[in-house]
């Protein structure tokens, strides 16, 4: 030890007062520089990017005295440097934006292409600097000495880390070595930031290149959809055709031979019966297809399945024929529905046809009706619900036929055997009112169709009293305006009307109609939707608000019944075409009665 401080104090002597000046100096700088590290290395660590360089470009300047630091990135296709980094002293102005390449010399940015540290002590006696050619918003033309350190990546120059000063100044080796170990340091923050951001616009892209096949798949999907909705059409088509085919054959023979002997009488009361059985086929098939689009309205009014069932035995007795026995077990104590008449009788007639053609060689067909409680269903709600119980004897269907059964246009009957829309028309009629259908088969032993419809509290409407239906049968003859754009339905119309007593005042349009009804007093007002200028609807509201003592129904073939609602509600009496004369005169006489009692009330 003591040999130890006499050789220091030999060489402190030695090195004079200079010289230890010199050497503190660098003792101090390399303690600064380890500060430094540390400080920078705790920067780096949990920022974001810009920030953590926007900090070190502070701590190099205030470490080196500069008068401006910070980065730039290259564009290599545009050949452009981006900054978007810079740190001032106050006395430079930042670098900030886009700047050509060229614009800092082709010399020094070849030498930073090639990996070279750019180390000018005065640009003014730099041969490097000879060619470059400075801009006032770029680097400031007072800007003397530079330190510029490149990043290579991948071959390329990809980001620089700079030095400016205002005055000329000797760099020393340590100096450039301390720079391009700082550079080096923010050389993984600077290439990791590159990383992410190509890896955002690879997702960008990528998402790009998702949302195009999506649409490729879509497209491809509605071209398919549109074609098979095509192949559906032209199944529905053929099957209709075919089937109005066969209605207009019996009404146009049965209208021929009643022309050929209208002296016959009894022939003449038999084509027609046969032509109004064919027409009334006709005005089925029409229903079941405007009940399958959804747009005729489904009435649902409180009523006992079994009411509606019952009647049917006979029909579909004759229907079925003598090789499958029919066999009803109605439930004894029913319980009321909410339900349309009409769609339940279509479904069960449906149903039944079904049954009949899976049963070619005869077989046993069981209707029933019961009382279900339906709890933890995924696709009807909670309660008691009464299952009409279709049961046949017959061929069922395997696996892939039932699961596809309830499809629209989907038949597995030879062409226009069927068109494919029973069990559509059936399911939506269940789904209307609330309810559904559940389709049980197993190929050779036979199918059972459950229509669960639910229950309600409220009580099916009672037949009305003998003293409120005397109310319309004491009126010798009505008044009636009938107001329909089609001149062939109005004259039958009307005539209809005229020999059953009535007195019949016609309009072939709405405002035709107001200008009678200005004129004259009637007792019901009978009127078509479609019609040009004023429609039903709007001629009906026009009626009920100047002339509310008179009751207004539609007769009308018109399928969209919502337009009906959105002015007259959905209390709106709706009498379908095509109709049979004892329809509309039931009909006319309810639609009194129900205002002859409302006004009692």
């Amino acid at each position: 030890m003591l040999i130890s401080a006499v050789t220091v104090l030999i060489l402190l002597l030695a090195l004079g007062a200079a010289g230890l000046e010199r050497l503190f100096r660098k003792i101090t700088r390399r303690e600064a520089r380890i500060a430094l590290r540390l400080k920078i290395a705790d920067v780096l660590r949990g920022r974001n990017t810009e920030e953590a360089l926007q900090e070190v470009g502070a701590l190099m300047g205030a470490h080196f005295g500069v008068a401006r630091t910070g980065y730039g990135q290259l564009d290599p296709v545009e050949d452009i440097f981006h900054y978007d980094i810079c740190w001032t002293d106050g006395t430079a102005p930042p670098l900030l934006g886009r700047y050509p390449a060229k614009a800092f010399g082709s010399k020094i940015v070849a030498a930073l292409k090639n990996g070279l540290t750019i180390v000018i002590d005065d640009l003014h006696l730099s041969h490097l600097s000879d060619d470059i050619r400075l801009r006032a918003d770029a680097i400031s033309v007072d800007t003397r000495a530079i330190l510029v350190v490149p990043f290579i990546r991948d071959g390329r120059l990809q980001t620089i880390v700079y030095l400016n000063d205002r005055r000329p100044r000797a760099w020393q080796s340590d100096d450039t070595a301390f720079m391009e170990e700082i550079a080096e340091r923010t050389r993984l923050v600077i290439e990791r930031a590159a990383v992410e951001e190509q890896l955002r616009e690879l997702n960008a892209t990528l998402e790009g290149r998702v949302e195009a096949r999506t649409k490729e798949l879509r497209d491809a999907q509605e071209a398919l959809l549109h074609s098979q909705k095509l192949e559906a059409i032209g199944q529905l088509v053929s099957g209709m055709a075919h089937d109005f085919n066969n209605v207009l054959a019996a009404v146009v023979g049965a209208y021929d031979l009643i022309l050929r002997r209208p002296d016959d009488l009894e022939r003449v009361r038999r084509y027609a019966q046969g032509g109004l059985d064919a027409a009334e086929r006709g005005a089925k098939l029409t229903a079941q297809l405007l009940a399958f689009a959804r747009a005729q309205r489904i009435q649902l009014q409180p009523l006992l399945v079994c009411d509606v069932i019952r009647p049917l035995h006979n029909l579909l007795s004759r229907t079925l024929g003598p090789m499958i026995a029919l066999d009803f077990q109605l439930n004894p104590d029913p319980v009321p529905v909410l339900a349309d008449a009409t769609q339940l009788e279509m479904m069960v007639l449906n149903l039944a046809i079904n049954a009949r053609d899976a049963m070619p060689q005869g077989g046993r067909l069981v209707i029933s009706t019961q009382v279900r409680t339906i709890t933890d269903d995924r696709e009807i709600a909670d309660g008691d619900y009464v299952e009409i119980m279709v049961r046949d004897s017959g061929t069922g269907m395997d696996e892939v036929t039932c699961r596809r059964a309830m499809e629209p246009f989907f038949t597995t009957k030879a062409v226009g055997k069927g068109t494919g829309l029973g069990l559509a028309q059936i399911y939506g009629s269940a789904r209307q009112a609330g309810g559904t259908v559940r389709l049980e088969s197993m190929l050779g032993e036979g199918t059972t169709v459950r229509v669960l419809l639910p229950c309600t509290t409220r009580q099916p409407l009672a037949a009305l009293p003998a003293t409120a239906s005397s109310l319309v049968a004491d009126v010798a003859a009505l008044k009636i305006l009938l107001v329909d754009d089609d001149d062939s339905v109005r004259t039958i119309v009307a005539g209809a009307l005229e020999n059953h007593g009535h007195h019949v005042v016609e309009a072939n349009d709405g405002a035709n109609a107001l200008a009678i009804l200005a004129d004259q007093a009637f007792d019901i007002a009978i009127i078509d939707f479609a019609m040009p200028g004023m429609n039903g609807a709007e001629l009906a509201d026009r009626i009920a608000k100047q002339w509310p003592s008179v009751p207004v129904m539609f007769a009308s073939g018109f399928a969209d019944t919502d337009a009906i609602d959105s002015v007259m509600g959905s209390n709106a009496v709706m009498l379908r075409k095509p109709f049979r004369i004892d329809e509309m005169l039931a009909a006319i006489d309810r639609l009194l009665t129900s205002r002859s009692l409302d006004s009692v009330a």
